[in-house]
């Protein structure tokens, strides 16, 4: 049995392979990134997001155990989320 870990690698990993080495960076919006990471990057808890994930409000794709989305994703759940509960205003996208 694979771990979580390895086995969301050799997904991210195998998507990812057709992009150019200027494409494999922590800017590119199509990467597969996991929850965690989007997490990290977006100043969100990846448990939060895996709710999201399960409820549809944010397009995320289960792999086995792991749950994978792209940086344009989490971004564009950011745009769109509604302000209700707890809402964060420090978590928003500059627009260019």
């Amino acid at each position: 049995m694979t771990t979580p870990n390895i086995y969301a690698f050799l997904i991210i990993s195998k998507y990812n392979e057709g992009m150019t080495t200027d494409t494999q960076n922590t800017n590119n919006p199509n990467e597969l990134i996991t929850l965690v990471e989007a997490g990290e990057r977006y100043g969100f808890d990846s448990n939060y997001l895996g709710q999201l994930a399960r409820r549809g409000r944010l397009k995320a794709k289960k792999y086995g155990p792991m749950w994978l989305t792209t940086p344009a994703d989490v971004e564009d759940y950011i745009r769109t989320r509604q302000k209700s509960g707890f809402y964060r205003e420090d978590i928003q996208i500059e627009e260019n």
